[in-house]
């Protein structure tokens, strides 16, 4: 009688410890498997690059670049920009380009690591001739847990002959 007893208690305490510790598994498992990469895609065309600017010293944060003024040739679907994540970023770097008058998506990029560039986008179509403020817009994810972190836009004139 005192065995069936302890069998009453320990069974159904059994049962709670398992499904505890399975639950526990679970969290901590994908916890620990977590994939830093995952849910990030990277630009297939950024590069490894050297860069020739060196940050400020004791410059802590998102370093962003900036872009000197852009001249094409109208009915050029080549778009002739680098655009960098610099090196120590703690983000990925995403790009949007667009033309500040008019809102109109000239190009967007998937996410590049830091110390990493894009050297051209391929436009979808030719830009008309003209004198435009050219938008660039910087979505960033942190390296560790891809939360978006700041952001940027930075511009620059683009002249179109």
């Amino acid at each position: 009688m005192k065995i069936g007893k302890k069998l009453i208690i320990i069974i159904p305490s059994a049962v709670v410890l398992c499904a505890i510790c399975a639950i526990a598994g679970i969290f901590f498992g994908h916890q620990i498997n977590y994939d830093n990469s995952q849910g990030i895609v990277l630009d297939n065309d950024a590069s490894s690059v050297t860069e020739t600017t060196s940050p400020e010293n004791g410059s802590q944060g998102i370093k962003v670049p900036g872009y000197a003024d852009i001249e094409i040739d109208s009915g050029v679907t080549n778009f002739p920009i680098t655009l960098l994540n610099p090196s120590g970023n703690p983000c990925y770097f995403k790009f949007t380009l667009s033309l500040d008058e008019t809102g109109e998506e000239l190009g967007t990029t998937d996410y590049v690591k830091p110390g990493d560039a894009i050297k051209g986008l391929e436009l979808s179509s030719p830009l008309k001739q003209g004198e435009y403020m050219l938008d660039i817009n910087i979505q960033t994810k942190s390296l560790d847990t891809q939360e978006a972190m700041n952001g940027a836009s930075v511009q620059t004139k683009l002249k179109v002959n």
